[in-house]
């Protein structure tokens, strides 16, 4: 007898061995910010939801398309961008009262605060301009003592053409030091349950270390440099203005025997209205995008580089295509290129954390502004193999 075991080969009833087959399964998922608890959730750019079901062996992850508002604060004081500082050298004036104490205040610098919000460029033009003059006249009343004063001699000009700022002054010379810093307070209470505000907790310290959007200056097309006023004695114009812009100033302050001379300071660079061109948005535990640190400054350096990356930073990048005065920003016509698969799938799925925040950093402000967006579910799901054969009406392909 043979010592191996012994097999019924010719049996009709083989075992077969069963395939490991799965269908795909598609889930879409509309999440709004209204369905955050606002009482544990307050900000729309920082929330958690809990899904209607929970999903279970989901093999990718993507959102398909979002609609939120388009009409972001580019200027605010969270992201310390609202102040400019400015020094007036005052040319010798026939009030001898208003001379004196400009000149007295040559060493300090006058500050302005714009409006938070959006502007336009020539808006722009206009608050700088209105607050310039404003900034001086406060002085000349409230600290000077002099009663009745009033201060219009800063201009302020968009050139359309060459997308530059002009800062002009018909009568005295004005200085720009870019290479100081405002002082900021960003306060981190009020908004959220326990204390703190996320907005203000996710800014940077200190903008002004930035090499690029480091305060209003760098909006406007400035440097971190120190800017003296060109004089003139002819009118400055732009021909296709047809008029002139800045015009010395001829009248009773100026002393007799002094020529009429006005000042101005051209930006060096274009201005940038428009802010932040994309918005990430993170997915706790999902997320797959890799990100690079912004702002390096020594990556080459063998001590003290600052070349930094991080991985599995977020979820989806979203681009902004319209500017804050449209009505709302919608992503379905292509721009999301998002796609998260996972190996192996991932059990189960209940909760989903969102947070929305710029490529530095800095959260969203929404501005208590409600939004949605939907995200897709791919799971396998087992199934056994049927091989269907379908009879399809020709009236159905009519």
């Amino acid at each position: 007898m043979s010592r191996f075991p012994q097999y019924n080969v010719n049996s009709e009833h083989q075992l077969i061995r069963r395939q490991n087959t799965y269908v795909l399964d598609r889930k879409l998922v509309t999440i709004h910010t209204e369905d955050r608890d606002i009482c544990q959730w307050p900000n729309s750019n920082y929330f958690e939801i809990t899904l209607p079901e929970t999903l279970t062996n989901v093999q990718s992850l993507r959102l398909v398309e979002i609609e939120f508002p388009a009409n972001q604060y580019v200027f605010s004081n969270y992201q310390q961008n609202t102040k400019l500082q400015f020094y007036l050298i005052p040319s010798v004036n026939s009030d001898v009262p208003k001379y004196l104490a400009l000149a007295a205040n040559v060493s300090m610098p006058y500050e302005i605060q714009i409006q938070e919000g959006f502007f336009t460029p020539s808006q722009m033009a206009t608050e700088i301009e209105n607050l310039m003059n404003k900034a001086v006249t406060d002085f000349l009343i409230n600290q000077a003592g002099i009663a009745g004063s009033e201060y219009t001699y800063f201009k302020t000009y968009y050139d359309q053409v060459g997308q530059q700022m002009y800062f002009g002054n018909t009568f005295d010379k004005f200085e720009f030091k870019f290479n100081e810093s405002p002082i900021y307070d960003v306060s981190c209470t009020g908004l959220s349950p326990a204390g703190s505000n996320p907005l203000a907790l996710n800014q940077p310290n200190n903008v002004f270390q930035q090499y690029a959007n480091w305060g209003l200056p760098s909006y406007l097309g400035f440097n971190k440099l120190v800017y003296t006023s060109i004089n003139k004695t002819t009118p400055v114009s732009f021909e296709y203005a047809s008029y002139d812009w800045l015009i010395p100033e001829t009248g009773t302050d100026l002393p007799t025997g002094q020529p009429a001379t006005c000042y101005y300071i051209v930006a060096p660079y274009t201005i940038n209205m428009f802010g932040d061109s994309a918005v990430y948005m993170e997915l706790e535990k999902f997320n797959t995008y890799d990100e690079l640190k912004p702002y390096p400054m020594s990556t080459n350096s063998t001590y003290n580089n600052d070349y930094n990356g991080a991985t599995n930073t977020a979820f989806a990048k979203i681009a902004i295509t319209t500017t804050p005065n449209g009505q709302i920003f919608d992503s379905r016509n292509g721009f999301l290129q998002n796609v998260s698969q996972y190996n192996p799938t991932i059990d189960k799925i209940r909760k989903l954390k969102f947070k929305f925040r710029y490529h530095d950093g800095r959260l969203v402000d929404f501005r208590e502004n409600n939004f949605n967006f939907t995200i897709a579910f791919n799971q396998l799901k087992n199934e056994i193999i049927r091989d269907y054969q379908v009879r399809v009406p020709y009236e159905y392909s009519l």
